[in-house]
């Protein structure tokens, strides 16, 4: 492709350490830089904004009239924001979209001049004041978000007021209900506004392609030192024997929708008690407060956040991880790397409607006898997961990025000849 460059907006940065929306953004980073070289994509973070328009390069001496001046733009944007979502003068909600026109006049500032020769993707709906800058200089914009995030960041207040509609809500509740539904449709405007929708579950693709917006399915695979890593694990796993009676599960606890997955297998360790023999132990931010202080569960163990060195460890002796997700959006990314790396899943129906699931998931109904019945099974008896089975399945999983991106730089090109 030339010289031709990606500009690729993520709201975190990407590592192949950190938690699922971390390891999505190195997916997608990974498969840019393989298909024009890491030096032709332009990284942008709500960090790299921030140190743009904050160190002189957007913003022009003008003392105390050019701060009015900008104090009285981000005002405006802001009421203009109100006006798209009056329900959140009375109720606020979590999806936050505004940007600070300093941190727009750096952006804009780097990506002038590149109208033809580059394709931006962003992968948060909180950016997307800069599409209008996009358009205005002639780059396509791919949308490539890891949720319908209006519906993610809201899904406390949205549950909360659901669960109790027959019940009676408060005027409170009942606003916030609004004010949530009506950042969603603020969230399809920007969606539809975008020159083609990526999505990595298979639900949000279904939604957006039945309201009639083209969309494709870019599910999550380890790539590069993600898969490296996994298959080092695998490796570990099938020279070494598992420890007896340990399970894991893994995950952000303090993001709603994992939270009260696990809330829900905590609380029936609590009143039901594990397997005889069986030691469960809890990774990931948040897991730590799942239960009250001071209180101990026979066999239950919840550390939080763990450096990635002592995780692997887990991972390398676990019999099995439990993934008791029921809610939510996007798709859980541990699946295919817990895959990947050989270790049986035991879960839910809900992640299936997210992705295919890959081999070693194991759907069981959420009722807490049936997982009791089978974490007592696999604690005495293991189960493979075998490389061939992951490898054939990674295979058919589409990957349109590269096709979608190649489609938009080449557009221009044709258009000028």
């Amino acid at each position: 492709m030339g010289r031709q460059k990606i500009i690729y907006i993520s709201h975190i940065m990407p590592a192949e350490v950190g938690n699922g929306g971390v390891h999505r953004g190195y997916q997608i980073l990974h498969q840019l830089s393989a298909l024009v070289g890491r030096e032709q994509i332009l990284l942008f973070t709500p960090e790299t904004l921030r140190a743009g328009g904050q160190n002189g390069h957007a913003r022009p001496h003008g003392g105390v009239g050019r701060q009015l001046k900008e104090w009285a733009t981000f005002r405006a944007g802001t009421l203009r924001r109100a006006a798209r979502n009056p329900y959140r003068l009375l109720q606020r909600t979590n999806f936050v979209t505004g940007l600070h026109p300093a941190l727009k006049a750096f952006y804009e500032e780097q990506i002038k001049g590149l109208a033809g020769q580059a394709v931006c993707v962003i992968d948060h709906t909180q950016f997307s004041e800069l599409l209008p800058l996009n358009r205005k200089h002639g780059i396509p914009t791919i949308s490539c978000t890891q949720n319908f995030d209006a519906l993610a960041e809201n899904f406390e207040a949205l549950t909360t007021s659901l669960h109790v509609f027959g019940g009676g809500q408060t005027p409170r509740q009942q606003v916030g209900v609004y004010a949530a539904l009506t950042d969603f449709a603020n969230e399809l405007q920007f969606l539809a506004q975008c020159d083609e929708r990526l999505f990595i579950s298979k639900l949000e693709t279904g939604v957006t392609g039945s309201l009639g917006l083209r969309c494709h399915y870019h599910p999550y695979v380890p790539v590069g030192a993600l898969r490296a890593q996994a298959e080092r694990i695998r490796q570990r796993r099938e020279t070494s024997a598992r420890a007896a009676g340990l399970f894991l599960f893994v995950g952000t606890a303090a993001y709603g929708p994992i939270g009260k997955s696990c809330e829900w297998l905590i609380e029936n360790v609590r009143q039901h008690g594990l397997p005889q023999g069986v030691r469960l132990v809890g990774v990931g931010a948040g897991t730590e407060r799942l239960l009250p202080a001071g209180e101990v569960v026979p066999g239950l163990e919840l550390k939080g956040w763990v450096e990635q060195a002592e995780l692997d460890e887990l991972l390398v002796q676990a019999r099995a991880v439990l993934v008791p997700q029921q809610f939510g959006f996007g798709a859980l990314t541990r699946l295919p790397e817990l895959s990947c790396a050989g270790i049986p899943v035991i879960g839910c129906q809900h992640p299936s409607w997210a992705i295919d699931p890959p081999p070693g998931f194991e759907m069981l109904e959420a009722a807490w006898p049936a997982w009791a019945a089978r974490i007592e099974q696999l604690s005495r008896a293991e189960q493979r997961v075998f490389a061939d089975d992951y490898d054939a399945w990674a295979a058919a999983q589409p990957q349109p990025l590269a096709h979608v991106i190649s489609r938009l730089l080449d557009e221009p090109a044709r258009a000028a000849h």
